[in-house]
């Protein structure tokens, strides 16, 4: 698969346009960011660990997906079954990969059934205009599974020329994406759709992505339509079999920002997201029964930002949400959860904090209060000080709680996971277009959920029976510099649990150490080169590049 990759990187970074005007590169302390608050801000001044990639770095360098772009943050784990995100599990600081809230826009991704499903992205790379990273808690911004951290994909809003790209490979592999922004005469405002398509490197280990995506302005809405479809062989996936699997990925979106009396700002969104699932274990077998899921997720979000006095804003907010699986193995579930939120934005000086608060009710497992405060502090010109602590806390998934196969038994009975994150760095700005920063963190959860097992003989079961504490470092530089743009980030964790009398499945599966370097190239005439290297040790294991 090596090979593959990186001959698709030789065709994905030499395909260029010449001739074009490239627009100059915005101060990077200076670029809105909206995950890291409750409402944008400039990079400058958020008190959380912020990393941004943006689509000029990912025009640069030699990325096949969003899922592929995700190994340009540092801290971040992308462990992938299957070329170019078939499935892949996400994970940041140490955490788990159902502890990673993905948003695209804001709304979430994270699926009820399963956690593998988040990486399931339904957005092409053309319409991407920039990927947030902020690690740590973020639960109190956005709710459930923000432990190690979110990301939010944020898609283009403003008109743009009409662009391609065209990639090919070993065992059939071919890559094609295009996609389009007019101008704003009338309601259409985006169209992409990509391909990607391969016999595979082994026997069932073939795949076929589908995308495609429609971006509206039906008068003051802005309305996105969004599909993914995956046909993948799974071989080797959940155990020696030719396995293989169909999923797909349907959102719909709505957002409305408008002005009201007194300074005050009103935003409100919704969304629709369906998601399914089929799986057969062994294709060889005739009889073979497909296990098959559906989960619908529907809700909406009212959020109202003022500004009470000078330096001090506030932001109130109310969410709802609806979600029901049929599943031909888990069953028929129905759940929902309301939620409200605050933040409060206060500037003292050169000091600006950021308090805030949310309590979600859900009808299965009750109240969740996740308190949190962010500070950022210029110590001098272009040097910021920043720390953040926040609570944090994960619902456990319908496959966590009702699965049951005869090597798997579920415990429906499950609690929700909390914890508490502490971290500390400084950022550097360097320039107009450089960004030096490091981070140290601390993480504390209790009623961690666990696949676990007395011996290699019995059932893997889940229960809330862990207690994990990690730290960790972080250092990360990214930056342009003519026509050379370069990227560098190291991260160390440890994550230590409670002792277990016998085996874990998740829990103690995270890289202790890892290491990423880009660099890109533009040459006379348009032409651009870039490359990258990663390097990862998961614990227990040897490293891998």
């Amino acid at each position: 698969m090596r090979a593959l990759v990186r001959l698709l990187a030789v065709f994905a970074t030499l395909t260029a346009t010449a001739g074009l005007a490239q627009p100059p590169v915005p101060p990077v302390d200076e670029r809105v960011v909206v995950t890291g608050t409750a409402t944008p801000v400039a990079a400058g001044a958020v008190g959380r660990t912020l990393s941004v990639i943006t689509a000029e770095d990912l025009q640069r360098l030699p990325v096949a997906s969003v899922i592929d772009a995700l190994r340009l943050l540092p801290g971040v784990w992308v462990r992938e079954r299957g070329p170019f995100g078939s499935q892949a599990d996400i994970s940041i600081r140490g955490a788990g990969f159902g502890q990673t809230l993905v948003l695209v826009d804001g709304v979430r991704l994270n699926d009820p059934q399963s956690g593998h499903h988040n990486g399931d992205i339904p957005v092409a790379l053309e319409d991407v205009v920039r990927i947030e990273l902020v690690a740590g808690a973020g639960s109190s911004l956005h709710g459930a599974d923000a432990v190690g951290g979110v990301i939010n994909v944020v898609t283009r809003q403003g008109a743009a020329d009409p662009t391609g790209r065209v990639a090919a490979g070993a065992h059939g592999l071919v890559q094609a994406s295009a996609a389009w922004r007019p101008d704003q005469r009338g309601a259409l405002r985006g169209l992409s759709a990509s391909l990607d398509r391969s016999g595979g490197f082994a026997p069932a280990r073939d795949f076929i992505h589908q995308q495609a995506r429609v971006a509206l302005q039906l008068g003051g809405t802005a309305v996105a339509f969004s599909h993914l479809d995956k046909d993948f062989g799974a071989a080797g996936f959940y155990g020696p079999a030719p396995s293989h699997e169909w999923t797909t990925q349907t959102m719909v979106t709505a957002r409305r920002t408008q002005q009201l009396p007194a300074q005050a700002t009103m935003s409100t969104d919704a969304w629709f997201r369906s998601h399914g699932d089929r799986f057969v274990y062994d294709q060889r077998i005739a009889t073979a029964q497909a296990n098959e899921h559906r989960t619908h997720v529907g809700g909406g979000t009212v959020k109202v930002t003022t500004r009470v006095q000078p330096g001090v804003r506030l932001t109130a907010g109310a969410e709802g949400t609806v979600e029901w699986l049929r599943s031909a193995s888990l069953g028929d579930r129905d759940e929902s959860r309301v939620s409200g939120m605050a933040e409060l934005e206060a500037t003292a000086g050169r000091l600006s904090l950021y308090p805030s608060v949310r309590v979600d009710r859900y009808s299965a497992f009750g109240v969740a209060w996740s308190p949190s405060l962010a500070a950022a502090l210029p110590i001098r010109p272009r040097l910021k000080w920043r720390t953040s602590v926040g609570r944090s806390f994960r619902v456990p998934t319908f496959t966590e709680r009702y699965y049951v196969d005869p090597n798997h038994q579920a415990t429906a009975a499950l609690a929700p996971e909390h914890g508490w994150t502490a971290d500390t760095g400084l950022d550097a700005y360097v320039g107009t277009t450089w960004v030096v920063s490091a981070t140290g963190f601390v993480r504390r959860e209790r009623d961690v959920i666990d696949w676990v097992r007395p011996t290699s003989t019995e059932r893997w079961r889940t229960a809330n029976i862990r207690r994990v504490s990690s730290q960790g470092a972080e250092l990360a530089l990214r930056g342009q510099h003519g026509p050379v743009s370069t990227g560098v980030h190291a991260a160390w964790t440890r994550v230590e649990t409670n002792r277990l009398d016998g085996l874990s499945k998740y829990v103690d599966d995270y890289a202790p150490f890892g290491l990423g370097a880009d660099v890109a190239v533009r040459w006379p005439g348009g032409w651009q080169t870039g490359g990258r290297l990663a390097r990862r040790r998961p614990a227990g294991r040897a490293g891998y590049d």
